[in-house]
């Protein structure tokens, strides 16, 4: 909604590819800030893993869409785009992402691949963290 209600204004400066990059690393990093908040009492190797719960759900929606949809990996036929509109939903940062490098045509098969995204960035955030603790006790 927030972007939206800032489009008229905001969207003359979306049409540059470099403010297109830009905001799609921040939306990125802002995935890595939120691992910063996970807690680093677990074990190191589970820090890909910490936020597993957004991965099932995403690829339950995913499994549910997919067969919904004609089970097609390749592509999406337009009568059965509808389907994957949730799912879109629960992604949208990946959703603006995708809009904001110009990637239009999301397959399944690059749906799919999106549900581990979450875990790897918030897992370097958590990473991150960790490190910066290390040497803080230095």
């Amino acid at each position: 909604m927030i972007f939206v209600v800032t489009a008229p204004t905001l969207g003359k400066y979306t049409v540059n590819i470099v403010s297109r990059l830009f905001l799609a690393i921040v939306l990125i990093i802002f995935y890595a800030y939120m691992g910063t908040f996970l807690d680093i009492n677990k074990n190191k190797r589970c820090d890909f893993s910490v936020d597993s719960i957004v991965t099932i759900i995403g690829i339950g929606l995913w499994i549910y869409t997919f067969l919904k949809s004609g089970k097609n990996l390749l592509e999406v036929p337009i009568e059965l785009s509808e389907y994957w509109i949730l799912f879109n939903f629960y992604y949208t940062p990946f959703t603006m992402i995708y809009f904001l490098l110009g990637i239009t045509t999301t397959s399944p098969l690059l749906s799919l691949c999106t549900n581990l995204l979450p875990s790897l960035f918030m897992g370097c955030g958590l990473t991150y963290k960790r490190l910066k603790m290390k040497r803080k006790s230095m």
